[in-house]
C-alpha cells in the first residue's frame, strides 16, 4: 500500500525518535557522554568572536595626512650631491729627511704613489735666503741674501716658498670667490721621527697663509671663524681679530688662510 507523503513524515519523525531514545539508552548504558552538541556550540561561539574582532579592525580610523606632492621613491633614496668646493680634500704633506710629499687622501690632489708635487731639500751655505729659517745652519747673511756656515747643528730645510705656491694654487682654484666650506681648511702634516722641530714650525708656516713676496715682511692674513657674534655682524669680516665668517665672505686665497687647520699623523705612510 502506497504511503502518503503525511503519513511517510509521520513514519520519518517516529524512527528519529526511536534512534534517538536508543541512543540514549547506549549513552546512560557506556556511561559516555554526546559532545557533539557542546562542540557546535564552542564553535558557533568562535566564529562569533573571530567575525567581531575582525569587524573591531576593520573599521578601527586611523588620523593621518597625505603629503601634496609625495616624491618619488629615486628622490628620497638618492641624497643631494655635495658641492665640489665643500668636498674635503683631506691634503697631506708627507716629510722625511731628504724631501716633502704634497698629495691627498681624497686623491683630488694627487697621491701616494703620485703625489701633486715633491719638494727637494735645500738651504746649503751659498744659497738664496730672505731669513735664517731658510738655511740649514740657521744663518742667513741679510746682505747678500745668501745662507752661510753658522754655529747651529744642520737641519733639512726646504722649498718652502714652493711648498706655499703650490698650496695656494689648490685653494685659489678650488675656492676663490665662493663660501669656503669650514672642513675644507685641514690639512694633515705627517713627518719623520727625524725632523727637528725648527724644520716642522717653518713648514706649518708655508701651510697657514700666503707667504709675500721675496724679501718683503709677512704680513698677517685672515682666519676662517664660527664666532657666533660675527655671524651677526653687518660685515663678514673682523678687521681688527683678522677673522671672517666663512658663509658670507667670498673666499680670497691672498688675504685668507690657505690651509691652517693642522692635523698632526701619529704615522709616516711612505
Amino acid at each position: 500500500m502506497a504511503l502518503t507523503a503525511q503519513q511517510l513524515r509521520s513514519k520519518t519523525r517516529a524512527a528519529v525518535r526511536r534512534r534517538e531514545a536508543q541512543i540514549e539508552d547506549d549513552e546512560r548504558e557506556s556511561g559516555e557522554l554526546n559532545l557533539i552538541p557542546y562542540l557546535d556550540i564552542v564553535t558557533n561561539l568562535m566564529l562569533f568572536l573571530l567575525a567581531s574582532i575582525s569587524a573591531g579592525l576593520i573599521l578601527v580610523q586611523i588620523n593621518t595626512t597625505l603629503p601634496d606632492n609625495a616624491a618619488s621613491a629615486s628622490q628620497a633614496t638618492q641624497p643631494t650631491p655635495p658641492k665640489p668646493e665643500d668636498i674635503p680634500l683631506r691634503l697631506v704633506l708627507s716629510i722625511v729627511p731628504d724631501r716633502v710629499k704634497l698629495w691627498s687622501i681624497s686623491q683630488l690632489e694627487g697621491t701616494l704613489k703620485d703625489p701633486k708635487q715633491t719638494f727637494m731639500r735645500v738651504g746649503r751655505d751659498g744659497e738664496p735666503c730672505d731669513g735664517d729659517y731658510m738655511c740649514e745652519s740657521n744663518s742667513c747673511d741679510q746682505g747678500t741674501q745668501r745662507c752661510k756656515a753658522g754655529a747651529d747643528v744642520p737641519a733639512p730645510v726646504f722649498d718652502y716658498r714652493a711648498i706655499n705656491a703650490a698650496l695656494f694654487e689648490i685653494a685659489n682654484r678650488r675656492y676663490a670667490g665662493k663660501a669656503r666650506a669650514s672642513a675644507t681648511y685641514q690639512i694633515i702634516l705627517q713627518a719623520d721621527g727625524k725632523i727637528p722641530y725648527a724644520t716642522l714650525v717653518a713648514v706649518m708656516g708655508a701651510m697657514r697663509c700666503r707667504m709675500p713676496e721675496f724679501g718683503k715682511n709677512q704680513e698677517r692674513c685672515l682666519l676662517p671663524t664660527e664666532d657666533a657674534a660675527l655671524k651677526k655682524a653687518p660685515s663678514p669680516i673682523d678687521k681688527v681679530g683678522f677673522l671672517y665668517d666663512t658663509a658670507r665672505a667670498p673666499y680670497d686665497p691672498t688675504t685668507m688662510a690657505l690651509f691652517h687647520d693642522i692635523v698632526f699623523s701619529p704615522g709616516l705612510a711612505y
